[in-house]
């Protein structure tokens, strides 16, 4: 008898319990509500999920986030409101507030929307390196180390690396190059931009451009397996054994890149230390500086060498790829192009700086495609105090978005924002102030921006010196959000040799 009434207060004190906790998450949902109500946005599909179909959509995979802000704020204004579960997000597409935000390093990174790329998982992925730390003196530490690496001084010793790694490129295109084979431009994009920051950025061995290695197979899973945890939030917790045979694979793959990024970075301390010349490459101008520097760990080097690729190769290869997208669909561009390219570079064999200076036509071609195809569409910011924008009063704390994607497509700021036109880059009255931003602006504005922009001339400018491109007709033009916005189908080209 005692036995059953300690059971029958047990299960009564755990019920209590459990009514206990759902009365507060109801009341905590409730004040969200009603703290945001003055903001315009969507009607909330329940009262728990709150607009859980916008998110349904991209997981379901028929549209992306970008594209769903962009209807949004033509729906609803400059400000909108967005809230799944407890969380909100507030939209805003408007210059003033995005030179505040961007501009004045009080507003800090929402350490909740980094997360995904400190720990996939479990595993620790890119950790707390530049794209995702969120303290902004530790930030600026970082930055401060990492600086010197990407000076343009510096970068103009790099063309021979990009040359190198475009050449190669060229001739593994050029083997398929019979006007009759379809050619998967997205991948061959993919390969030679993660060939440039081995070798520039490390100095890898290894031709990463001709054949897959373990290396890239590794960086192209945890991309993938990122991107599965970004639309896929409650995926971490599913008890399914293939969730948790995916899951263990994603975390020895990770510890996979991270070892050969620590044996990489540990081998050129100790070539630093017993004095021999070191490759010119960032890693060198990095272990330069942070020698100099204290408390810049090995761990935390690891995590810029993850960054490094994670970012910087999908941005630069969907750059590219939408790129060759555009002057399929536009051919008056292609051949303004190609004259400029064959005025400019004619049959060198080797691109030297001074030339890439001289593709002024192809600089607005790559701003003109980063404007209507940003791979990273925005950034977010948090502010400690009330924000005001387009007379709303934004509560402290609250992640706001600022979306170079619907700004650059958007009328009020371009004139007819859906044509692809590089001259608009030449026109002043077309380049309206803080309404582009596709590298981010201000103190954390993307250190790699000049890095991208050398590199995808050098190989869009030897390509288009030895190949012509056509697209594949039929073919899905439509966007894929997958950490960063890329075509969704494979950019598919039939290739020729120019005479």
């Amino acid at each position: 008898m005692l036995t059953i009434l300690i059971l029958q207060l047990a299960l009564g004190g755990a019920l209590a319990v459990g009514i206990l906790a759902a009365l507060v998450i109801v009341m905590r949902i409730s004040y969200i509500h009603y703290k945001y109500r003055h903001l315009p946005g969507p009607p909330i599909d329940s009262f728990l999920g709150g607009n859980t179909r916008f998110a349904k959509a991209v997981i379901e995979d028929r549209g992306t986030f970008m594209e769903t802000f962009f209807e949004l704020h033509e729906q609803y204004g400059p400000v909108f409101k967005l809230i799944s579960y407890h969380i909100v997000f507030i939209g805003i597409a408007d210059p003033k507030a995005v030179k505040e935000l961007l501009m004045n390093s009080k507003y800090l990174k929402p350490e909740f929307n980094y997360r995904l790329f400190v720990e996939l998982f479990g595993e620790r992925f890119g950790g707390h390196g530049l794209v995702s730390e969120c303290n902004h003196e530790r930030w600026e530490q970082h930055r401060r180390i990492l600086n010197p690496a990407f000076h343009r001084k510096y970068l103009m010793e790099l063309t021979d690396i990009f040359n190198d790694s475009a050449s190669r490129l060229t001739d593994f295109l050029a083997a398929q190059a019979d006007g009759k084979t379809e050619v998967n431009m997205k991948d061959a994009l993919e390969r030679v931009t993660l060939d440039v920051i081995a070798k520039a950025g490390f100095s890898m061995d290894g031709d990463m451009i001709s054949e897959r290695n373990a290396f890239s197979d590794a960086i192209a899973f945890v991309i993938a397996a990122a991107s599965r945890s970004q639309i896929e939030p409650f995926f971490r917790f599913d008890p399914r054994p293939g969730a948790r045979k995916y899951r263990a694979k994603a975390r020895a793959t990770v510890r996979f890149l991270r070892k050969t990024g620590t044996d990489l970075i540990k081998q050129r301390l100790q070539d630093q230390k017993d004095g021999k010349d070191l490759p010119k490459d960032i890693l060198s101008y990095i272990i330069k500086t942070a020698m100099i520097e204290e408390h810049f760990q090995l761990e935390e080097m690891v995590d810029e060498f993850m960054t490094f690729f994670g970012a910087g190769q999908e941005t630069t290869s969907n750059l590219l790829a939408f790129t060759f997208i555009a002057l399929g669909q536009n051919p008056h561009v292609m051949e303004k192009l190609q004259k400029e390219v064959d005025a400019v570079i004619g049959d060198k064999e080797e691109i030297l700086y001074e030339d890439i200076m001289q593709l002024e036509y192809m600089m607005m071609v790559l701003k003109e495609t980063l404007r209507l195809f940003p791979p990273v569409g925005g950034t977010t910011r948090i502010s400690s105090e009330i924000f005001e924008v387009g007379g709303y009063k934004i509560p402290p704390n609250t992640m706001m978005f600022v979306l170079s994607f619907v700004m650059s497509r958007q009328e009020q700021f371009f004139k007819n924002p859906m044509t692809f036109d590089p001259e608009r880059f030449r026109r002043e009255e077309d380049r309206p102030l803080y309404a582009y931003f596709p590298f981010s602006l201000g103190p954390r504005s993307c250190i790699g921006q000049q890095f991208a922009l050398i590199e995808a001339r050098v190989v869009l400018a030897k390509l288009l010196q030895r190949l012509k491109f056509k697209l594949v007709p039929d073919q899905d033009f439509t966007l894929m959000e997958r950490l960063t916005l890329k075509p969704r189908d494979d950019c598919r080209h039939y290739l020729s040799l120019r005479e």
